[in-house]
């Protein structure tokens, strides 16, 4: 998403709306991998406030969510994006629905460890945070 060569377009408003996007696309993904992470944490120490704390930051993934895909509705309609460019919007439209994703799954997490797990799942927690561990990693590459 850095690599985007936003100057090559005539008209600099069109520019700015990527830039837009592009910034907005970056904060989602890291305040989604800061979720996953501190879901990983809650369920492990079982930390039942870091686990509301994720579970209320959901909305707010959901929010940015709704807001960048009318953003690239709008860049559409408005820009008729050609060949690549429609291709990068359509791109940013897929990209934010899996990360939307992995925040439900990151409150789906703080939501089970919230009900069900106690010191007799021990050996089962340590496997999942590492498990989680690399796919916050993933995210994050």
């Amino acid at each position: 998403m850095d690599n985007l060569n936003l100057n090559k377009h005539i008209s600099g408003q069109f520019n700015a709306e990527l830039e837009y996007i592009r910034t907005q696309v970056m904060t989602m993904g890291g305040l989604v991998e800061q979720q996953l992470s501190d879901a990983i944490t809650a369920m492990h120490n079982q930390d039942s406030d870091l686990a509301k704390r994720v579970i209320d930051g959901d909305k707010q993934v959901n929010m940015m969510e709704v807001a960048i895909d009318e953003a690239c509705v709008r860049i559409i309609a408005k820009r008729q994006p050609t060949a690549s460019d429609l291709r990068l919007v359509m791109a940013i439209i897929k990209t934010i629905a899996e990360l939307e994703r992995i925040g439900d799954v990151a409150d789906k997490i703080c939501r089970t460890a919230l009900e069900k797990f106690s010191q007799q799942h021990q050996p089962l927690l340590v496997s999942l945070e590492s498990l989680g561990r690399h796919t916050v990693q993933m995210l994050h590459d």
